[in-house]
């Protein structure tokens, strides 16, 4: 079985969302004068290809030692986004007339794909494409209850004021977001995948290496680069 990395390297100074902690990582003692290699890591609970626990929106909302761990491993439906999507500057809102028909049944794991994650690391990221209310409320209606984006976030971004709508209907919901995905556009629509968590008492959201495997017959995956 081949594994297929869908995260971002963690690293010092990679791209966060505009007001999150910075990420550092540093040495605190090394091989030659310490004999073992330790670091000091220093980032945000969203950093990188994240989970968002309800309780990043949601007061008293399940934090991410209460998720079910059920609903983050196993089959998921990938869903394209228009490719054109990939080179318009200016952000829009999928709607589900961009993705009918829908199978009336989804998987608890249902994955938006932009190709958006080409920009995570110029200042683009934070234009992109991001859903519709209306298009959140008809997967969670199919049967969704993860749903992941390769963009920065399913709510738009640099917008005045800000506002989290998906947010807070799919956490609000008790449901899990995952931002930050790479290499969607490449996948077969049907696809199983892991997005486990740390298990971090209280947290409001985690990094996670998220890896998809057994594609369905006929349906190469290519390497991520």
């Amino acid at each position: 079985m081949r594994l297929f990395d869908l995260s971002h390297p963690i690293e010092t100074g990679m791209p966060v969302y505009p007001g999150d902690p910075h990420v550092s990582i540093d040495a605190v003692s090394t091989v030659s004068t310490d004999g073992a290699n330790v670091s000091s890591l220093r980032l945000g609970s969203h950093t990188g290809t994240h989970l968002d626990a309800p309780s990043h929106v949601v007061d008293g909302g399940r934090t991410v030692e209460q998720l079910h761990l059920e609903l983050l491993h196993g089959p998921a439906h990938i869903l394209q986004a228009d490719p054109q999507q990939r080179t318009r500057l200016n952000p829009r809102a999928l709607q589900l007339a961009d993705f009918e028909p829908l199978p009336a049944q989804l998987p608890y794991i249902v994955c938006i794909a932009t190709g958006w994650d080409q920009h995570f690391h110029t200042p683009l990221r934070e234009q992109h494409p991001y859903l519709s209310i209306e298009l959140a409320q008809a997967l969670w209606k199919r049967g969704a209850r993860v749903l992941g984006i390769d963009t920065l976030s399913p709510d738009p971004t640099a917008v005045q004021p800000q506002t989290f709508p998906v947010h807070e209907f799919w956490l609000g919901q008790d449901g899990i977001i995952v931002e930050n995905l790479r290499g969607l556009m490449q996948l077969p629509v049907q696809v199983n995948m892991s997005l486990l968590p740390l298990n971090i008492r209280g947290g409001d959201g985690s990094p996670v290496r998220a890896v998809a495997w057994d594609v369905l017959p006929d349906t190469p995956m290519r390497e991520l680069k």
